[in-house]
């Protein structure tokens, strides 16, 4: 059995060809070119040689054109990484770093990132932090050295 697009109408023609002419997104396009070759009643198999992608991707993405209309098209991305230090963790973090060392005991006068790092350990705010995860969460604050 032959998988096709299901019958557009002449605004989600209109839709794709636009997206598939000035799209930005380059997975927007491709799906687009896709769901346009399909239209024109072009097999998986020649829709998979002309854009040199799987004919099983071609098929996902014609099975979810058909249930989701252009909503298909956009990529949904999983979002990464989850955080691996707390919201209180990082808050903490950057206390620490607008607190004079000397004020609470440590014989300097000024923060590095590696100090830093060591005073967030031995306070137990951490179990273990990189130097860069450090970094990354002042510049988030916008606290820089």
């Amino acid at each position: 059995m032959t998988l096709f697009v299901r019958e557009l109408t002449i605004e989600e023609e209109n839709k794709l060809v636009h997206i598939a002419r000035r799209g930005t997104d380059p997975v927007e396009v491709r799906r687009a070119l896709l769901i346009l070759a399909s239209a024109q009643k072009m097999k998986v198999p020649e829709i998979s040689s002309l854009y040199h992608i799987s004919g099983e991707h071609i098929r996902k993405t014609i099975h979810r054109f058909n249930t989701e209309d252009m909503d298909s098209l956009k990529p949904n991305y999983g979002g990464g990484r989850p955080p691996t230090f707390t919201a209180e963790q990082r808050e903490a973090i950057v206390d620490l770093a607008q607190i004079p060392p000397r004020t609470i005991g440590y014989p300097f006068t000024n923060w590095s990132l590696s100090k830093l790092k060591e005073a967030a350990e031995e306070r137990g705010m951490v179990p273990s932090i990189s130097i860069e995860t450090v970094r990354v969460i002042l510049d988030e604050a916008q606290i820089t050295y």
